[in-house]
């Protein structure tokens, strides 16, 4: 499974063949039938891993801040929590948010079904943080939110910006346009 998130994060799953993973796994193509029954069955299994191991950093992250910690703050912290991960060596995460745009609908039916945690992590920090009467719905904020997050990994490139500035802006991008649209 590691080799194919290292690939799915690099090429995404339509580019993806079989023999790539093999050879990153030190075997040979029909090997991979032995554990897995297709393609697809294997990149289902790493998208799961990878959503999994994402919503654990970021509940992890916002529960380390909880004592004290404002709404604003605990989406915050997420927000830098996902964009770190997501700019992590994790090719896991990478590969999810790199190969969900291509996933056959079937498929894409069940991994949004277990992507529910992750959805409603970011539910609640964000219906906590937003103003009771704000003119931004929550739902719309979350998906743009996560949407705006998930592409960091297809353009970031290592160097003088790192990836907890990148979350640190990506926070003051979303905190003060979606908290202060209740000011004006």
């Amino acid at each position: 499974m590691q080799s194919a998130a290292q690939v799915l994060r690099a090429k995404g799953m339509t580019a993806t063949k079989l023999s790539e993973i093999a050879a990153g796994a030190g075997m040979l193509a029909p090997s991979i039938y032995h554990h897995f029954k297709s393609k697809d069955v294997l990149v289902e299994h790493v998208m799961l891993e990878g959503i999994y191991k994402n919503t654990h950093y970021i509940v992890s992250a916002v529960e380390a801040k909880a004592n004290g910690a404002t709404p604003e703050e605990r989406l915050r912290t997420a927000i830098c929590a996902h964009v770190e991960f997501l700019l992590s060596d994790d090719d896991y995460s990478a590969a999810v948010a790199r190969v969900f745009p291509e996933l056959p609908e079937e498929m894409r039916g069940r991994i949004l079904a277990a992507y529910t945690a992750f959805d409603n992590c970011w539910r609640d920090l964000i219906v906590a943080a937003c103003p009771n009467d704000g003119p931004v719905d929550p739902r719309v904020a979350r998906k743009f939110l996560i949407a705006m997050l998930d592409s960091a990994p297809m353009w970031y490139r290592s160097g003088k910006l790192k990836p907890q500035k990148i979350g640190e802006q990506a926070a003051a991008l979303f905190l003060k346009g979606f908290l202060a649209s209740g000011e004006g």
